[in-house]
């Protein structure tokens, strides 16, 4: 009798410890991935990315895994929150936003790094409390990290970042280097290269157009804008040079009128039309 309850005493034992063990692992596994990025509102056309499958975005739905993506179309828009209800993410149109990473860490920090390939988003966040926490952009040029702030990223085709800072400061990392964009700042940063020395934020939307020329069914066009902005003339997004400078030719318009938009990092939008003489 002795030895029958000293073997099963032994195996409850093993078993309540299998259970415990259990139980610890899925309330880690639990941390982990109880973390997301939800949308709440939608405006036009916005696609939501899982993997190789995408559908229409609806509000409600959760960007929770590596990879997941919201994609916004010409004239469209959405309006992402944080989990913890402490920042929101106005995604405007022609943007791709996507996951790298939503953790919790065992000191309860959460750490969420977003990658935007090109497009423009303006971010509005609470101070994050917790020291170890972070949040932060990843784009083609570099990364851009903040603790409680409301800042705004354009990312031009070529990856070239724009960065207009309102409230608190950005650490903008490339190449190595940082540099802090504090309220009233912006700054541009170009792949394989360091972070520029901010100046004063400019949300400067102007349009200068330097040529217009039509030569037989196109038109030339040169002109420059604030370089940290986004450019898109007959639906098309331009490469900016570092000085702001641009210079294409397109196919020219029956009417021989062009709709052009200038946004600034922070979304600014100023709407032009050209008139080819």
């Amino acid at each position: 009798m002795k030895t029958w309850w000293a073997g099963n005493l032994i195996f409850f034992m093993f078993a309540l410890v299998i259970t415990l063990h259990a139980s610890a692992a899925d309330n880690q596994l639990q941390v982990k991935i109880n973390r997301w990025i939800e949308v709440t509102r939608i405006n036009g056309q916005v696609l939501y990315s899982r993997g190789q499958s995408s559908q229409p975005a609806r509000s409600g739905m959760r960007l929770e895994s590596v990879g997941d993506t919201i994609t916004t179309k010409q004239g469209s828009s959405a309006v992402l929150i944080i989990d913890t209800g402490t920042g929101f993410i106005n995604v405007s149109e022609n943007t791709t936003i996507s996951v790298d990473k939503l953790q919790m860490g065992e000191n309860g920090e959460r750490i969420t790094e977003l990658q935007v390939k090109t497009g423009q988003v303006r971010l509005q966040h609470r101070p994050l409390t917790n020291p170890s926490s972070r949040l932060e952009i990843h784009t083609p040029a570099g990364v851009a990290g903040v603790r409680g702030t409301e800042f705004g990223v354009s990312v031009q085709d070529n990856g070239k970042m724009g960065i207009g800072t309102m409230k608190g400061s950005v650490a903008i990392t490339a190449q190595g280097q940082t540099k802090l964009v504090n309220a009233g700042f912006q700054n541009l940063t170009i792949p394989g290269e360091p972070p520029s020395e901010p100046v004063p934020l400019r949300e400067d939307t102007i349009l200068d157009i330097r040529q217009l020329i039509a030569n037989n069914k196109q038109v030339k066009i040169v002109g420059i804008i604030d370089p940290v902005n986004l450019l898109v003339i007959a639906k098309q997004r331009l490469n900016i040079g570092s000085n702001g400078q641009f210079n294409i030719t397109l196919p020219l318009p029956t009417n021989r009128r062009l709709e052009a938009f200038v946004v600034t990092p922070l979304g600014k939008k100023q709407l032009y039309e050209l008139a080819v003489p």
